[in-house]
């Protein structure tokens, strides 16, 4: 079994995977019900059916036992035995973490055009904090950041630009989500990065 890498805290309980295997044997490790079959098999695109099993193993993996993985209609993923739980993939790395704290995980594979991308996801306030623009981990770190956030809301319309705002950036992020015209809630965002991998995990402040 291909999990790189596990990490507990306190908090919460992340690994992450490697996919090297094919669809086959994805399948026969996971030993699907007809019901997951179904859900699997309305997946088309190749890799993205790959991911959906893959987080099922991690799943089953970190529960010591099979348990059932489903999605909200806006797409969160769920388990009835963990309270929280978030699954973020890129390329052929797929991550998992459960939580008893409002929790979201992001992978980003290390973009050479992030600098181009940055338009889509950065605003006035994080622009002028940052020291320098072309800070390609910098942006990355924030990316990650904004997503890991956007995966605890449950929120389609939720804007990574206008919505999202990342206050410091370092090992220990805070950062928040405005809704309305004065609530917000306020993260923490903890990274990590692996090879050529930036990972991001946000934790609701209560």
């Amino acid at each position: 079994m291909p999990v790189v890498n596990i990490k507990k805290t306190e908090n919460y309980v992340y690994a992450l995977w490697q996919i090297e295997e094919n669809l086959e044997l994805l399948l026969k490790k996971l030993e699907a019900t007809s019901e997951e079959l179904i859900e699997i098999n309305n997946i088309t695109h190749l890799n993205r059916k790959k991911q959906n099993i893959t987080a099922r193993l991690l799943l089953n993996h970190l529960s010591m036992t099979k348990v059932k993985l489903s999605y909200s209609k806006h797409g969160a993923p769920y388990c009835p035995n963990f309270k929280h739980i978030s699954i973020s993939h890129s390329k052929n790395y797929c991550t998992l973490i459960t939580s008893t704290q409002n929790v979201g995980i992001d992978i980003q594979y290390q973009k050479n055009n992030i600098k181009e991308l940055q338009k889509k996801f950065i605003n006035t306030i994080e622009r002028s904090s940052l020291t320098n623009q072309h800070d390609t981990k910098a942006l990355h770190l924030i990316w990650c950041a904004k997503e890991a956030i956007y995966k605890t809301l449950n929120n389609p319309l939720c804007s990574l630009k206008e919505d999202i705002y990342i206050l410091t950036l370092g090992r220990k992020t805070r950062a928040y989500y405005k809704y309305g015209t004065s609530q917000c809630v306020q993260y923490e965002i903890e990274h990590d990065k692996f090879k050529n991998y930036f990972i991001a995990i946000a934790t609701e402040i209560s």
